[in-house]
């Protein structure tokens, strides 16, 4: 096995957040595009905050990508289209989409960026990933309920491709694109319902406490080495909505299990041994 590098993606919120994410181990930054964003306007940047912090970003030489995830009425597609155009001719370096047409206009109308499919596009088998990289996509994200299995068969029909997964935050138990739980945003706080407790009432009294509708956000970075091998570059963290502490923690955490396996990347293939059949020594997986 060669080891094939990878990738630490963190979450920024705020411009002040970005410098302590580029000294923690964050091989690049994702934000949010105010006003097409699928998170609350607090917690995206404006066009002039891309500006300020691209070339901190750059100068650390680092990345930054810009998450374009909403869904975006037609009247609007103009407008953002010359946003796009902007943030290109400026040096971002890539795009995160959802929609499938925007990523047909945005790839015909960039000339430096990458373009990025974001998870929320539901990307789960292969087919689609080809049809995606004929249309000129660099990157898939997959979609956060795939199995092990499905993640390997995909990588294995298209192995070049490059892969991110959600590394660490929330896992939706169904489809994340079809979500009808209410999500809402208040000052910096990004509340899911599915994440929240609830108690039990029977004639308005108190029975006891209802189990947990969705599941506990993912941490995968004791295992990263299995995604590695796999094939797996880029591992997202998610939360920009979330205390900046939390994500510091988070990202320490990814980093750290990043410089083990990177050290013991050898040992990789015996953890694989129960995932894919072409895991020896000397054989790119």
């Amino acid at each position: 096995m060669n080891l094939q590098g990878c990738e630490i993606l963190a979450p920024a919120g705020r411009v002040s957040d970005i410098v302590p994410l580029l000294e923690n181990g964050a091989d690049a930054i994702y934000a949010g595009l105010s006003g097409y964003s699928a998170r609350p306007q607090s917690s995206d940047f404006s066009l002039s905050e891309i500006k300020e912090v691209l070339p901190v970003i750059h100068g650390y030489g680092k990345k930054l990508y810009i998450a374009i995830n909403a869904n975006v009425p037609g009247e609007k597609n103009g407008d953002l289209l010359r946003e796009i155009q902007e943030l290109d001719e400026i040096g971002t370096d890539a795009f995160i989409i959802s929609d499938y047409g925007l990523i047909d206009r945005t790839v015909s109308v960039i000339k430096k960026a990458d373009v990025h499919v974001s998870t929320l596009a539901g990307v789960y088998n292969y087919e689609d990933v080809l049809m995606l990289q004929k249309m000129g996509v660099k990157r898939i994200i997959l979609s956060s309920d795939l199995f092990v299995d499905e993640i390997v068969s995909i990588i294995d029909h298209v192995p070049d491709m490059e892969y991110e997964i959600v590394a660490d935050g929330g896992i939706c138990f169904n489809s994340n694109r079809q979500c009808l739980l209410p999500h809402y945003g208040q000052k910096e706080c990004y509340n899911v319902y599915c994440q929240k407790e609830y108690l039990l009432l029977k004639d308005g009294m108190y029975a006891g406490h209802a189990r947990r509708i969705g599941n506990p956000p993912g941490k995968i970075h004791r295992t990263m080495g299995i995604y590695m091998g796999m094939g797996i570059f880029s591992f997202k963290i998610e939360g920009r909505t979330n205390e900046f502490s939390y994500i510091l923690s988070r990202l320490k955490d990814m980093a750290e299990s990043k410089r083990f396996y990177s050290e013991h990347w050898k040992e990789i293939p015996g953890m694989m041994h129960y995932i894919r059949r072409n895991n020896w020594y000397g054989k790119v997986v």
